[in-house]
């Protein structure tokens, strides 16, 4: 494998690694998506558990999804990043996820908002992989790697203030990923573009 890399610096601001800023700008990352059966059985529970709450946040349905790796936070979206971090997801080889969450809590955030999620063991082991390869990818592209150790699978449902403690939940919210995503986040918007698709392929 040949390895490719780039100089980013062409006028337009350094990169932040995600969730360093929660303003405007834009965000990439890889994720996978969440099929619309899924997003109607996470709204519901998403409902359930803030009406048990007393949360006052609405779950953000259209931008559901499992975020695999950061690429990082910019003022203008770098041409250059995307074209590299294309390079990165074309590197993977993976087979489809079969996805079980079958917990939910309220992540700790000192200081903002929680975000209320779903996770679980079930695909924990495919997703790190995933997560590790597209970060090798990413190294080879010149990108950050941004591998988390800690990384735990998990879909944000919400983020309010009250948190939640941790519960199983009565029906696990499962399903098969077939493919992952690169996608392009407008922050303070919420409002996702996927720039680009690779299939999981058995």
């Amino acid at each position: 494998m040949n390895q490719i890399s780039f100089d980013f610096d062409h006028g337009h601001s350094p990169p932040r690694r995600p969730g360093e800023s929660h303003g405007g700008g834009h965000r990439l990352f890889f994720a996978l998506g969440v099929p619309a059966i899924v997003e109607r059985q996470a709204a519901s529970i998403a409902d359930d558990y803030g009406k048990a709450f007393s949360l006052s946040a609405k779950p953000r349905l259209t931008t559901l999804h499992v975020s695999v790796i950061g690429i990082g936070d910019y003022e203008v979206l770098p041409e250059d990043v995307v074209f590299a971090a294309r390079q990165a997801g074309a590197t993977v080889e993976g087979v489809p996820i079969a996805i079980t969450f079958d917990r939910i809590m309220s992540f700790r955030r000192e200081g903002k908002a929680r975000p209320l999620v779903l996770y679980g063991e079930g695909g924990r082991k495919a997703l790190t992989r995933l997560h590790v390869q597209l970060g090798v990818g990413m190294h080879n592209a010149g990108l950050p790697h941004n591998i988390d150790p800690h990384f735990t699978p998990h879909m944000t449902l919400l983020y309010d203030r009250k948190a939640v403690p941790p519960a199983s939940l009565v029906r696990p919210v499962s399903w098969g990923a077939q493919e992952f995503l690169l996608i392009h986040s407008l922050l303070g918007k919420t409002e996702h573009h996927i720039i680009d698709r690779w299939p999981l392929l058995s």
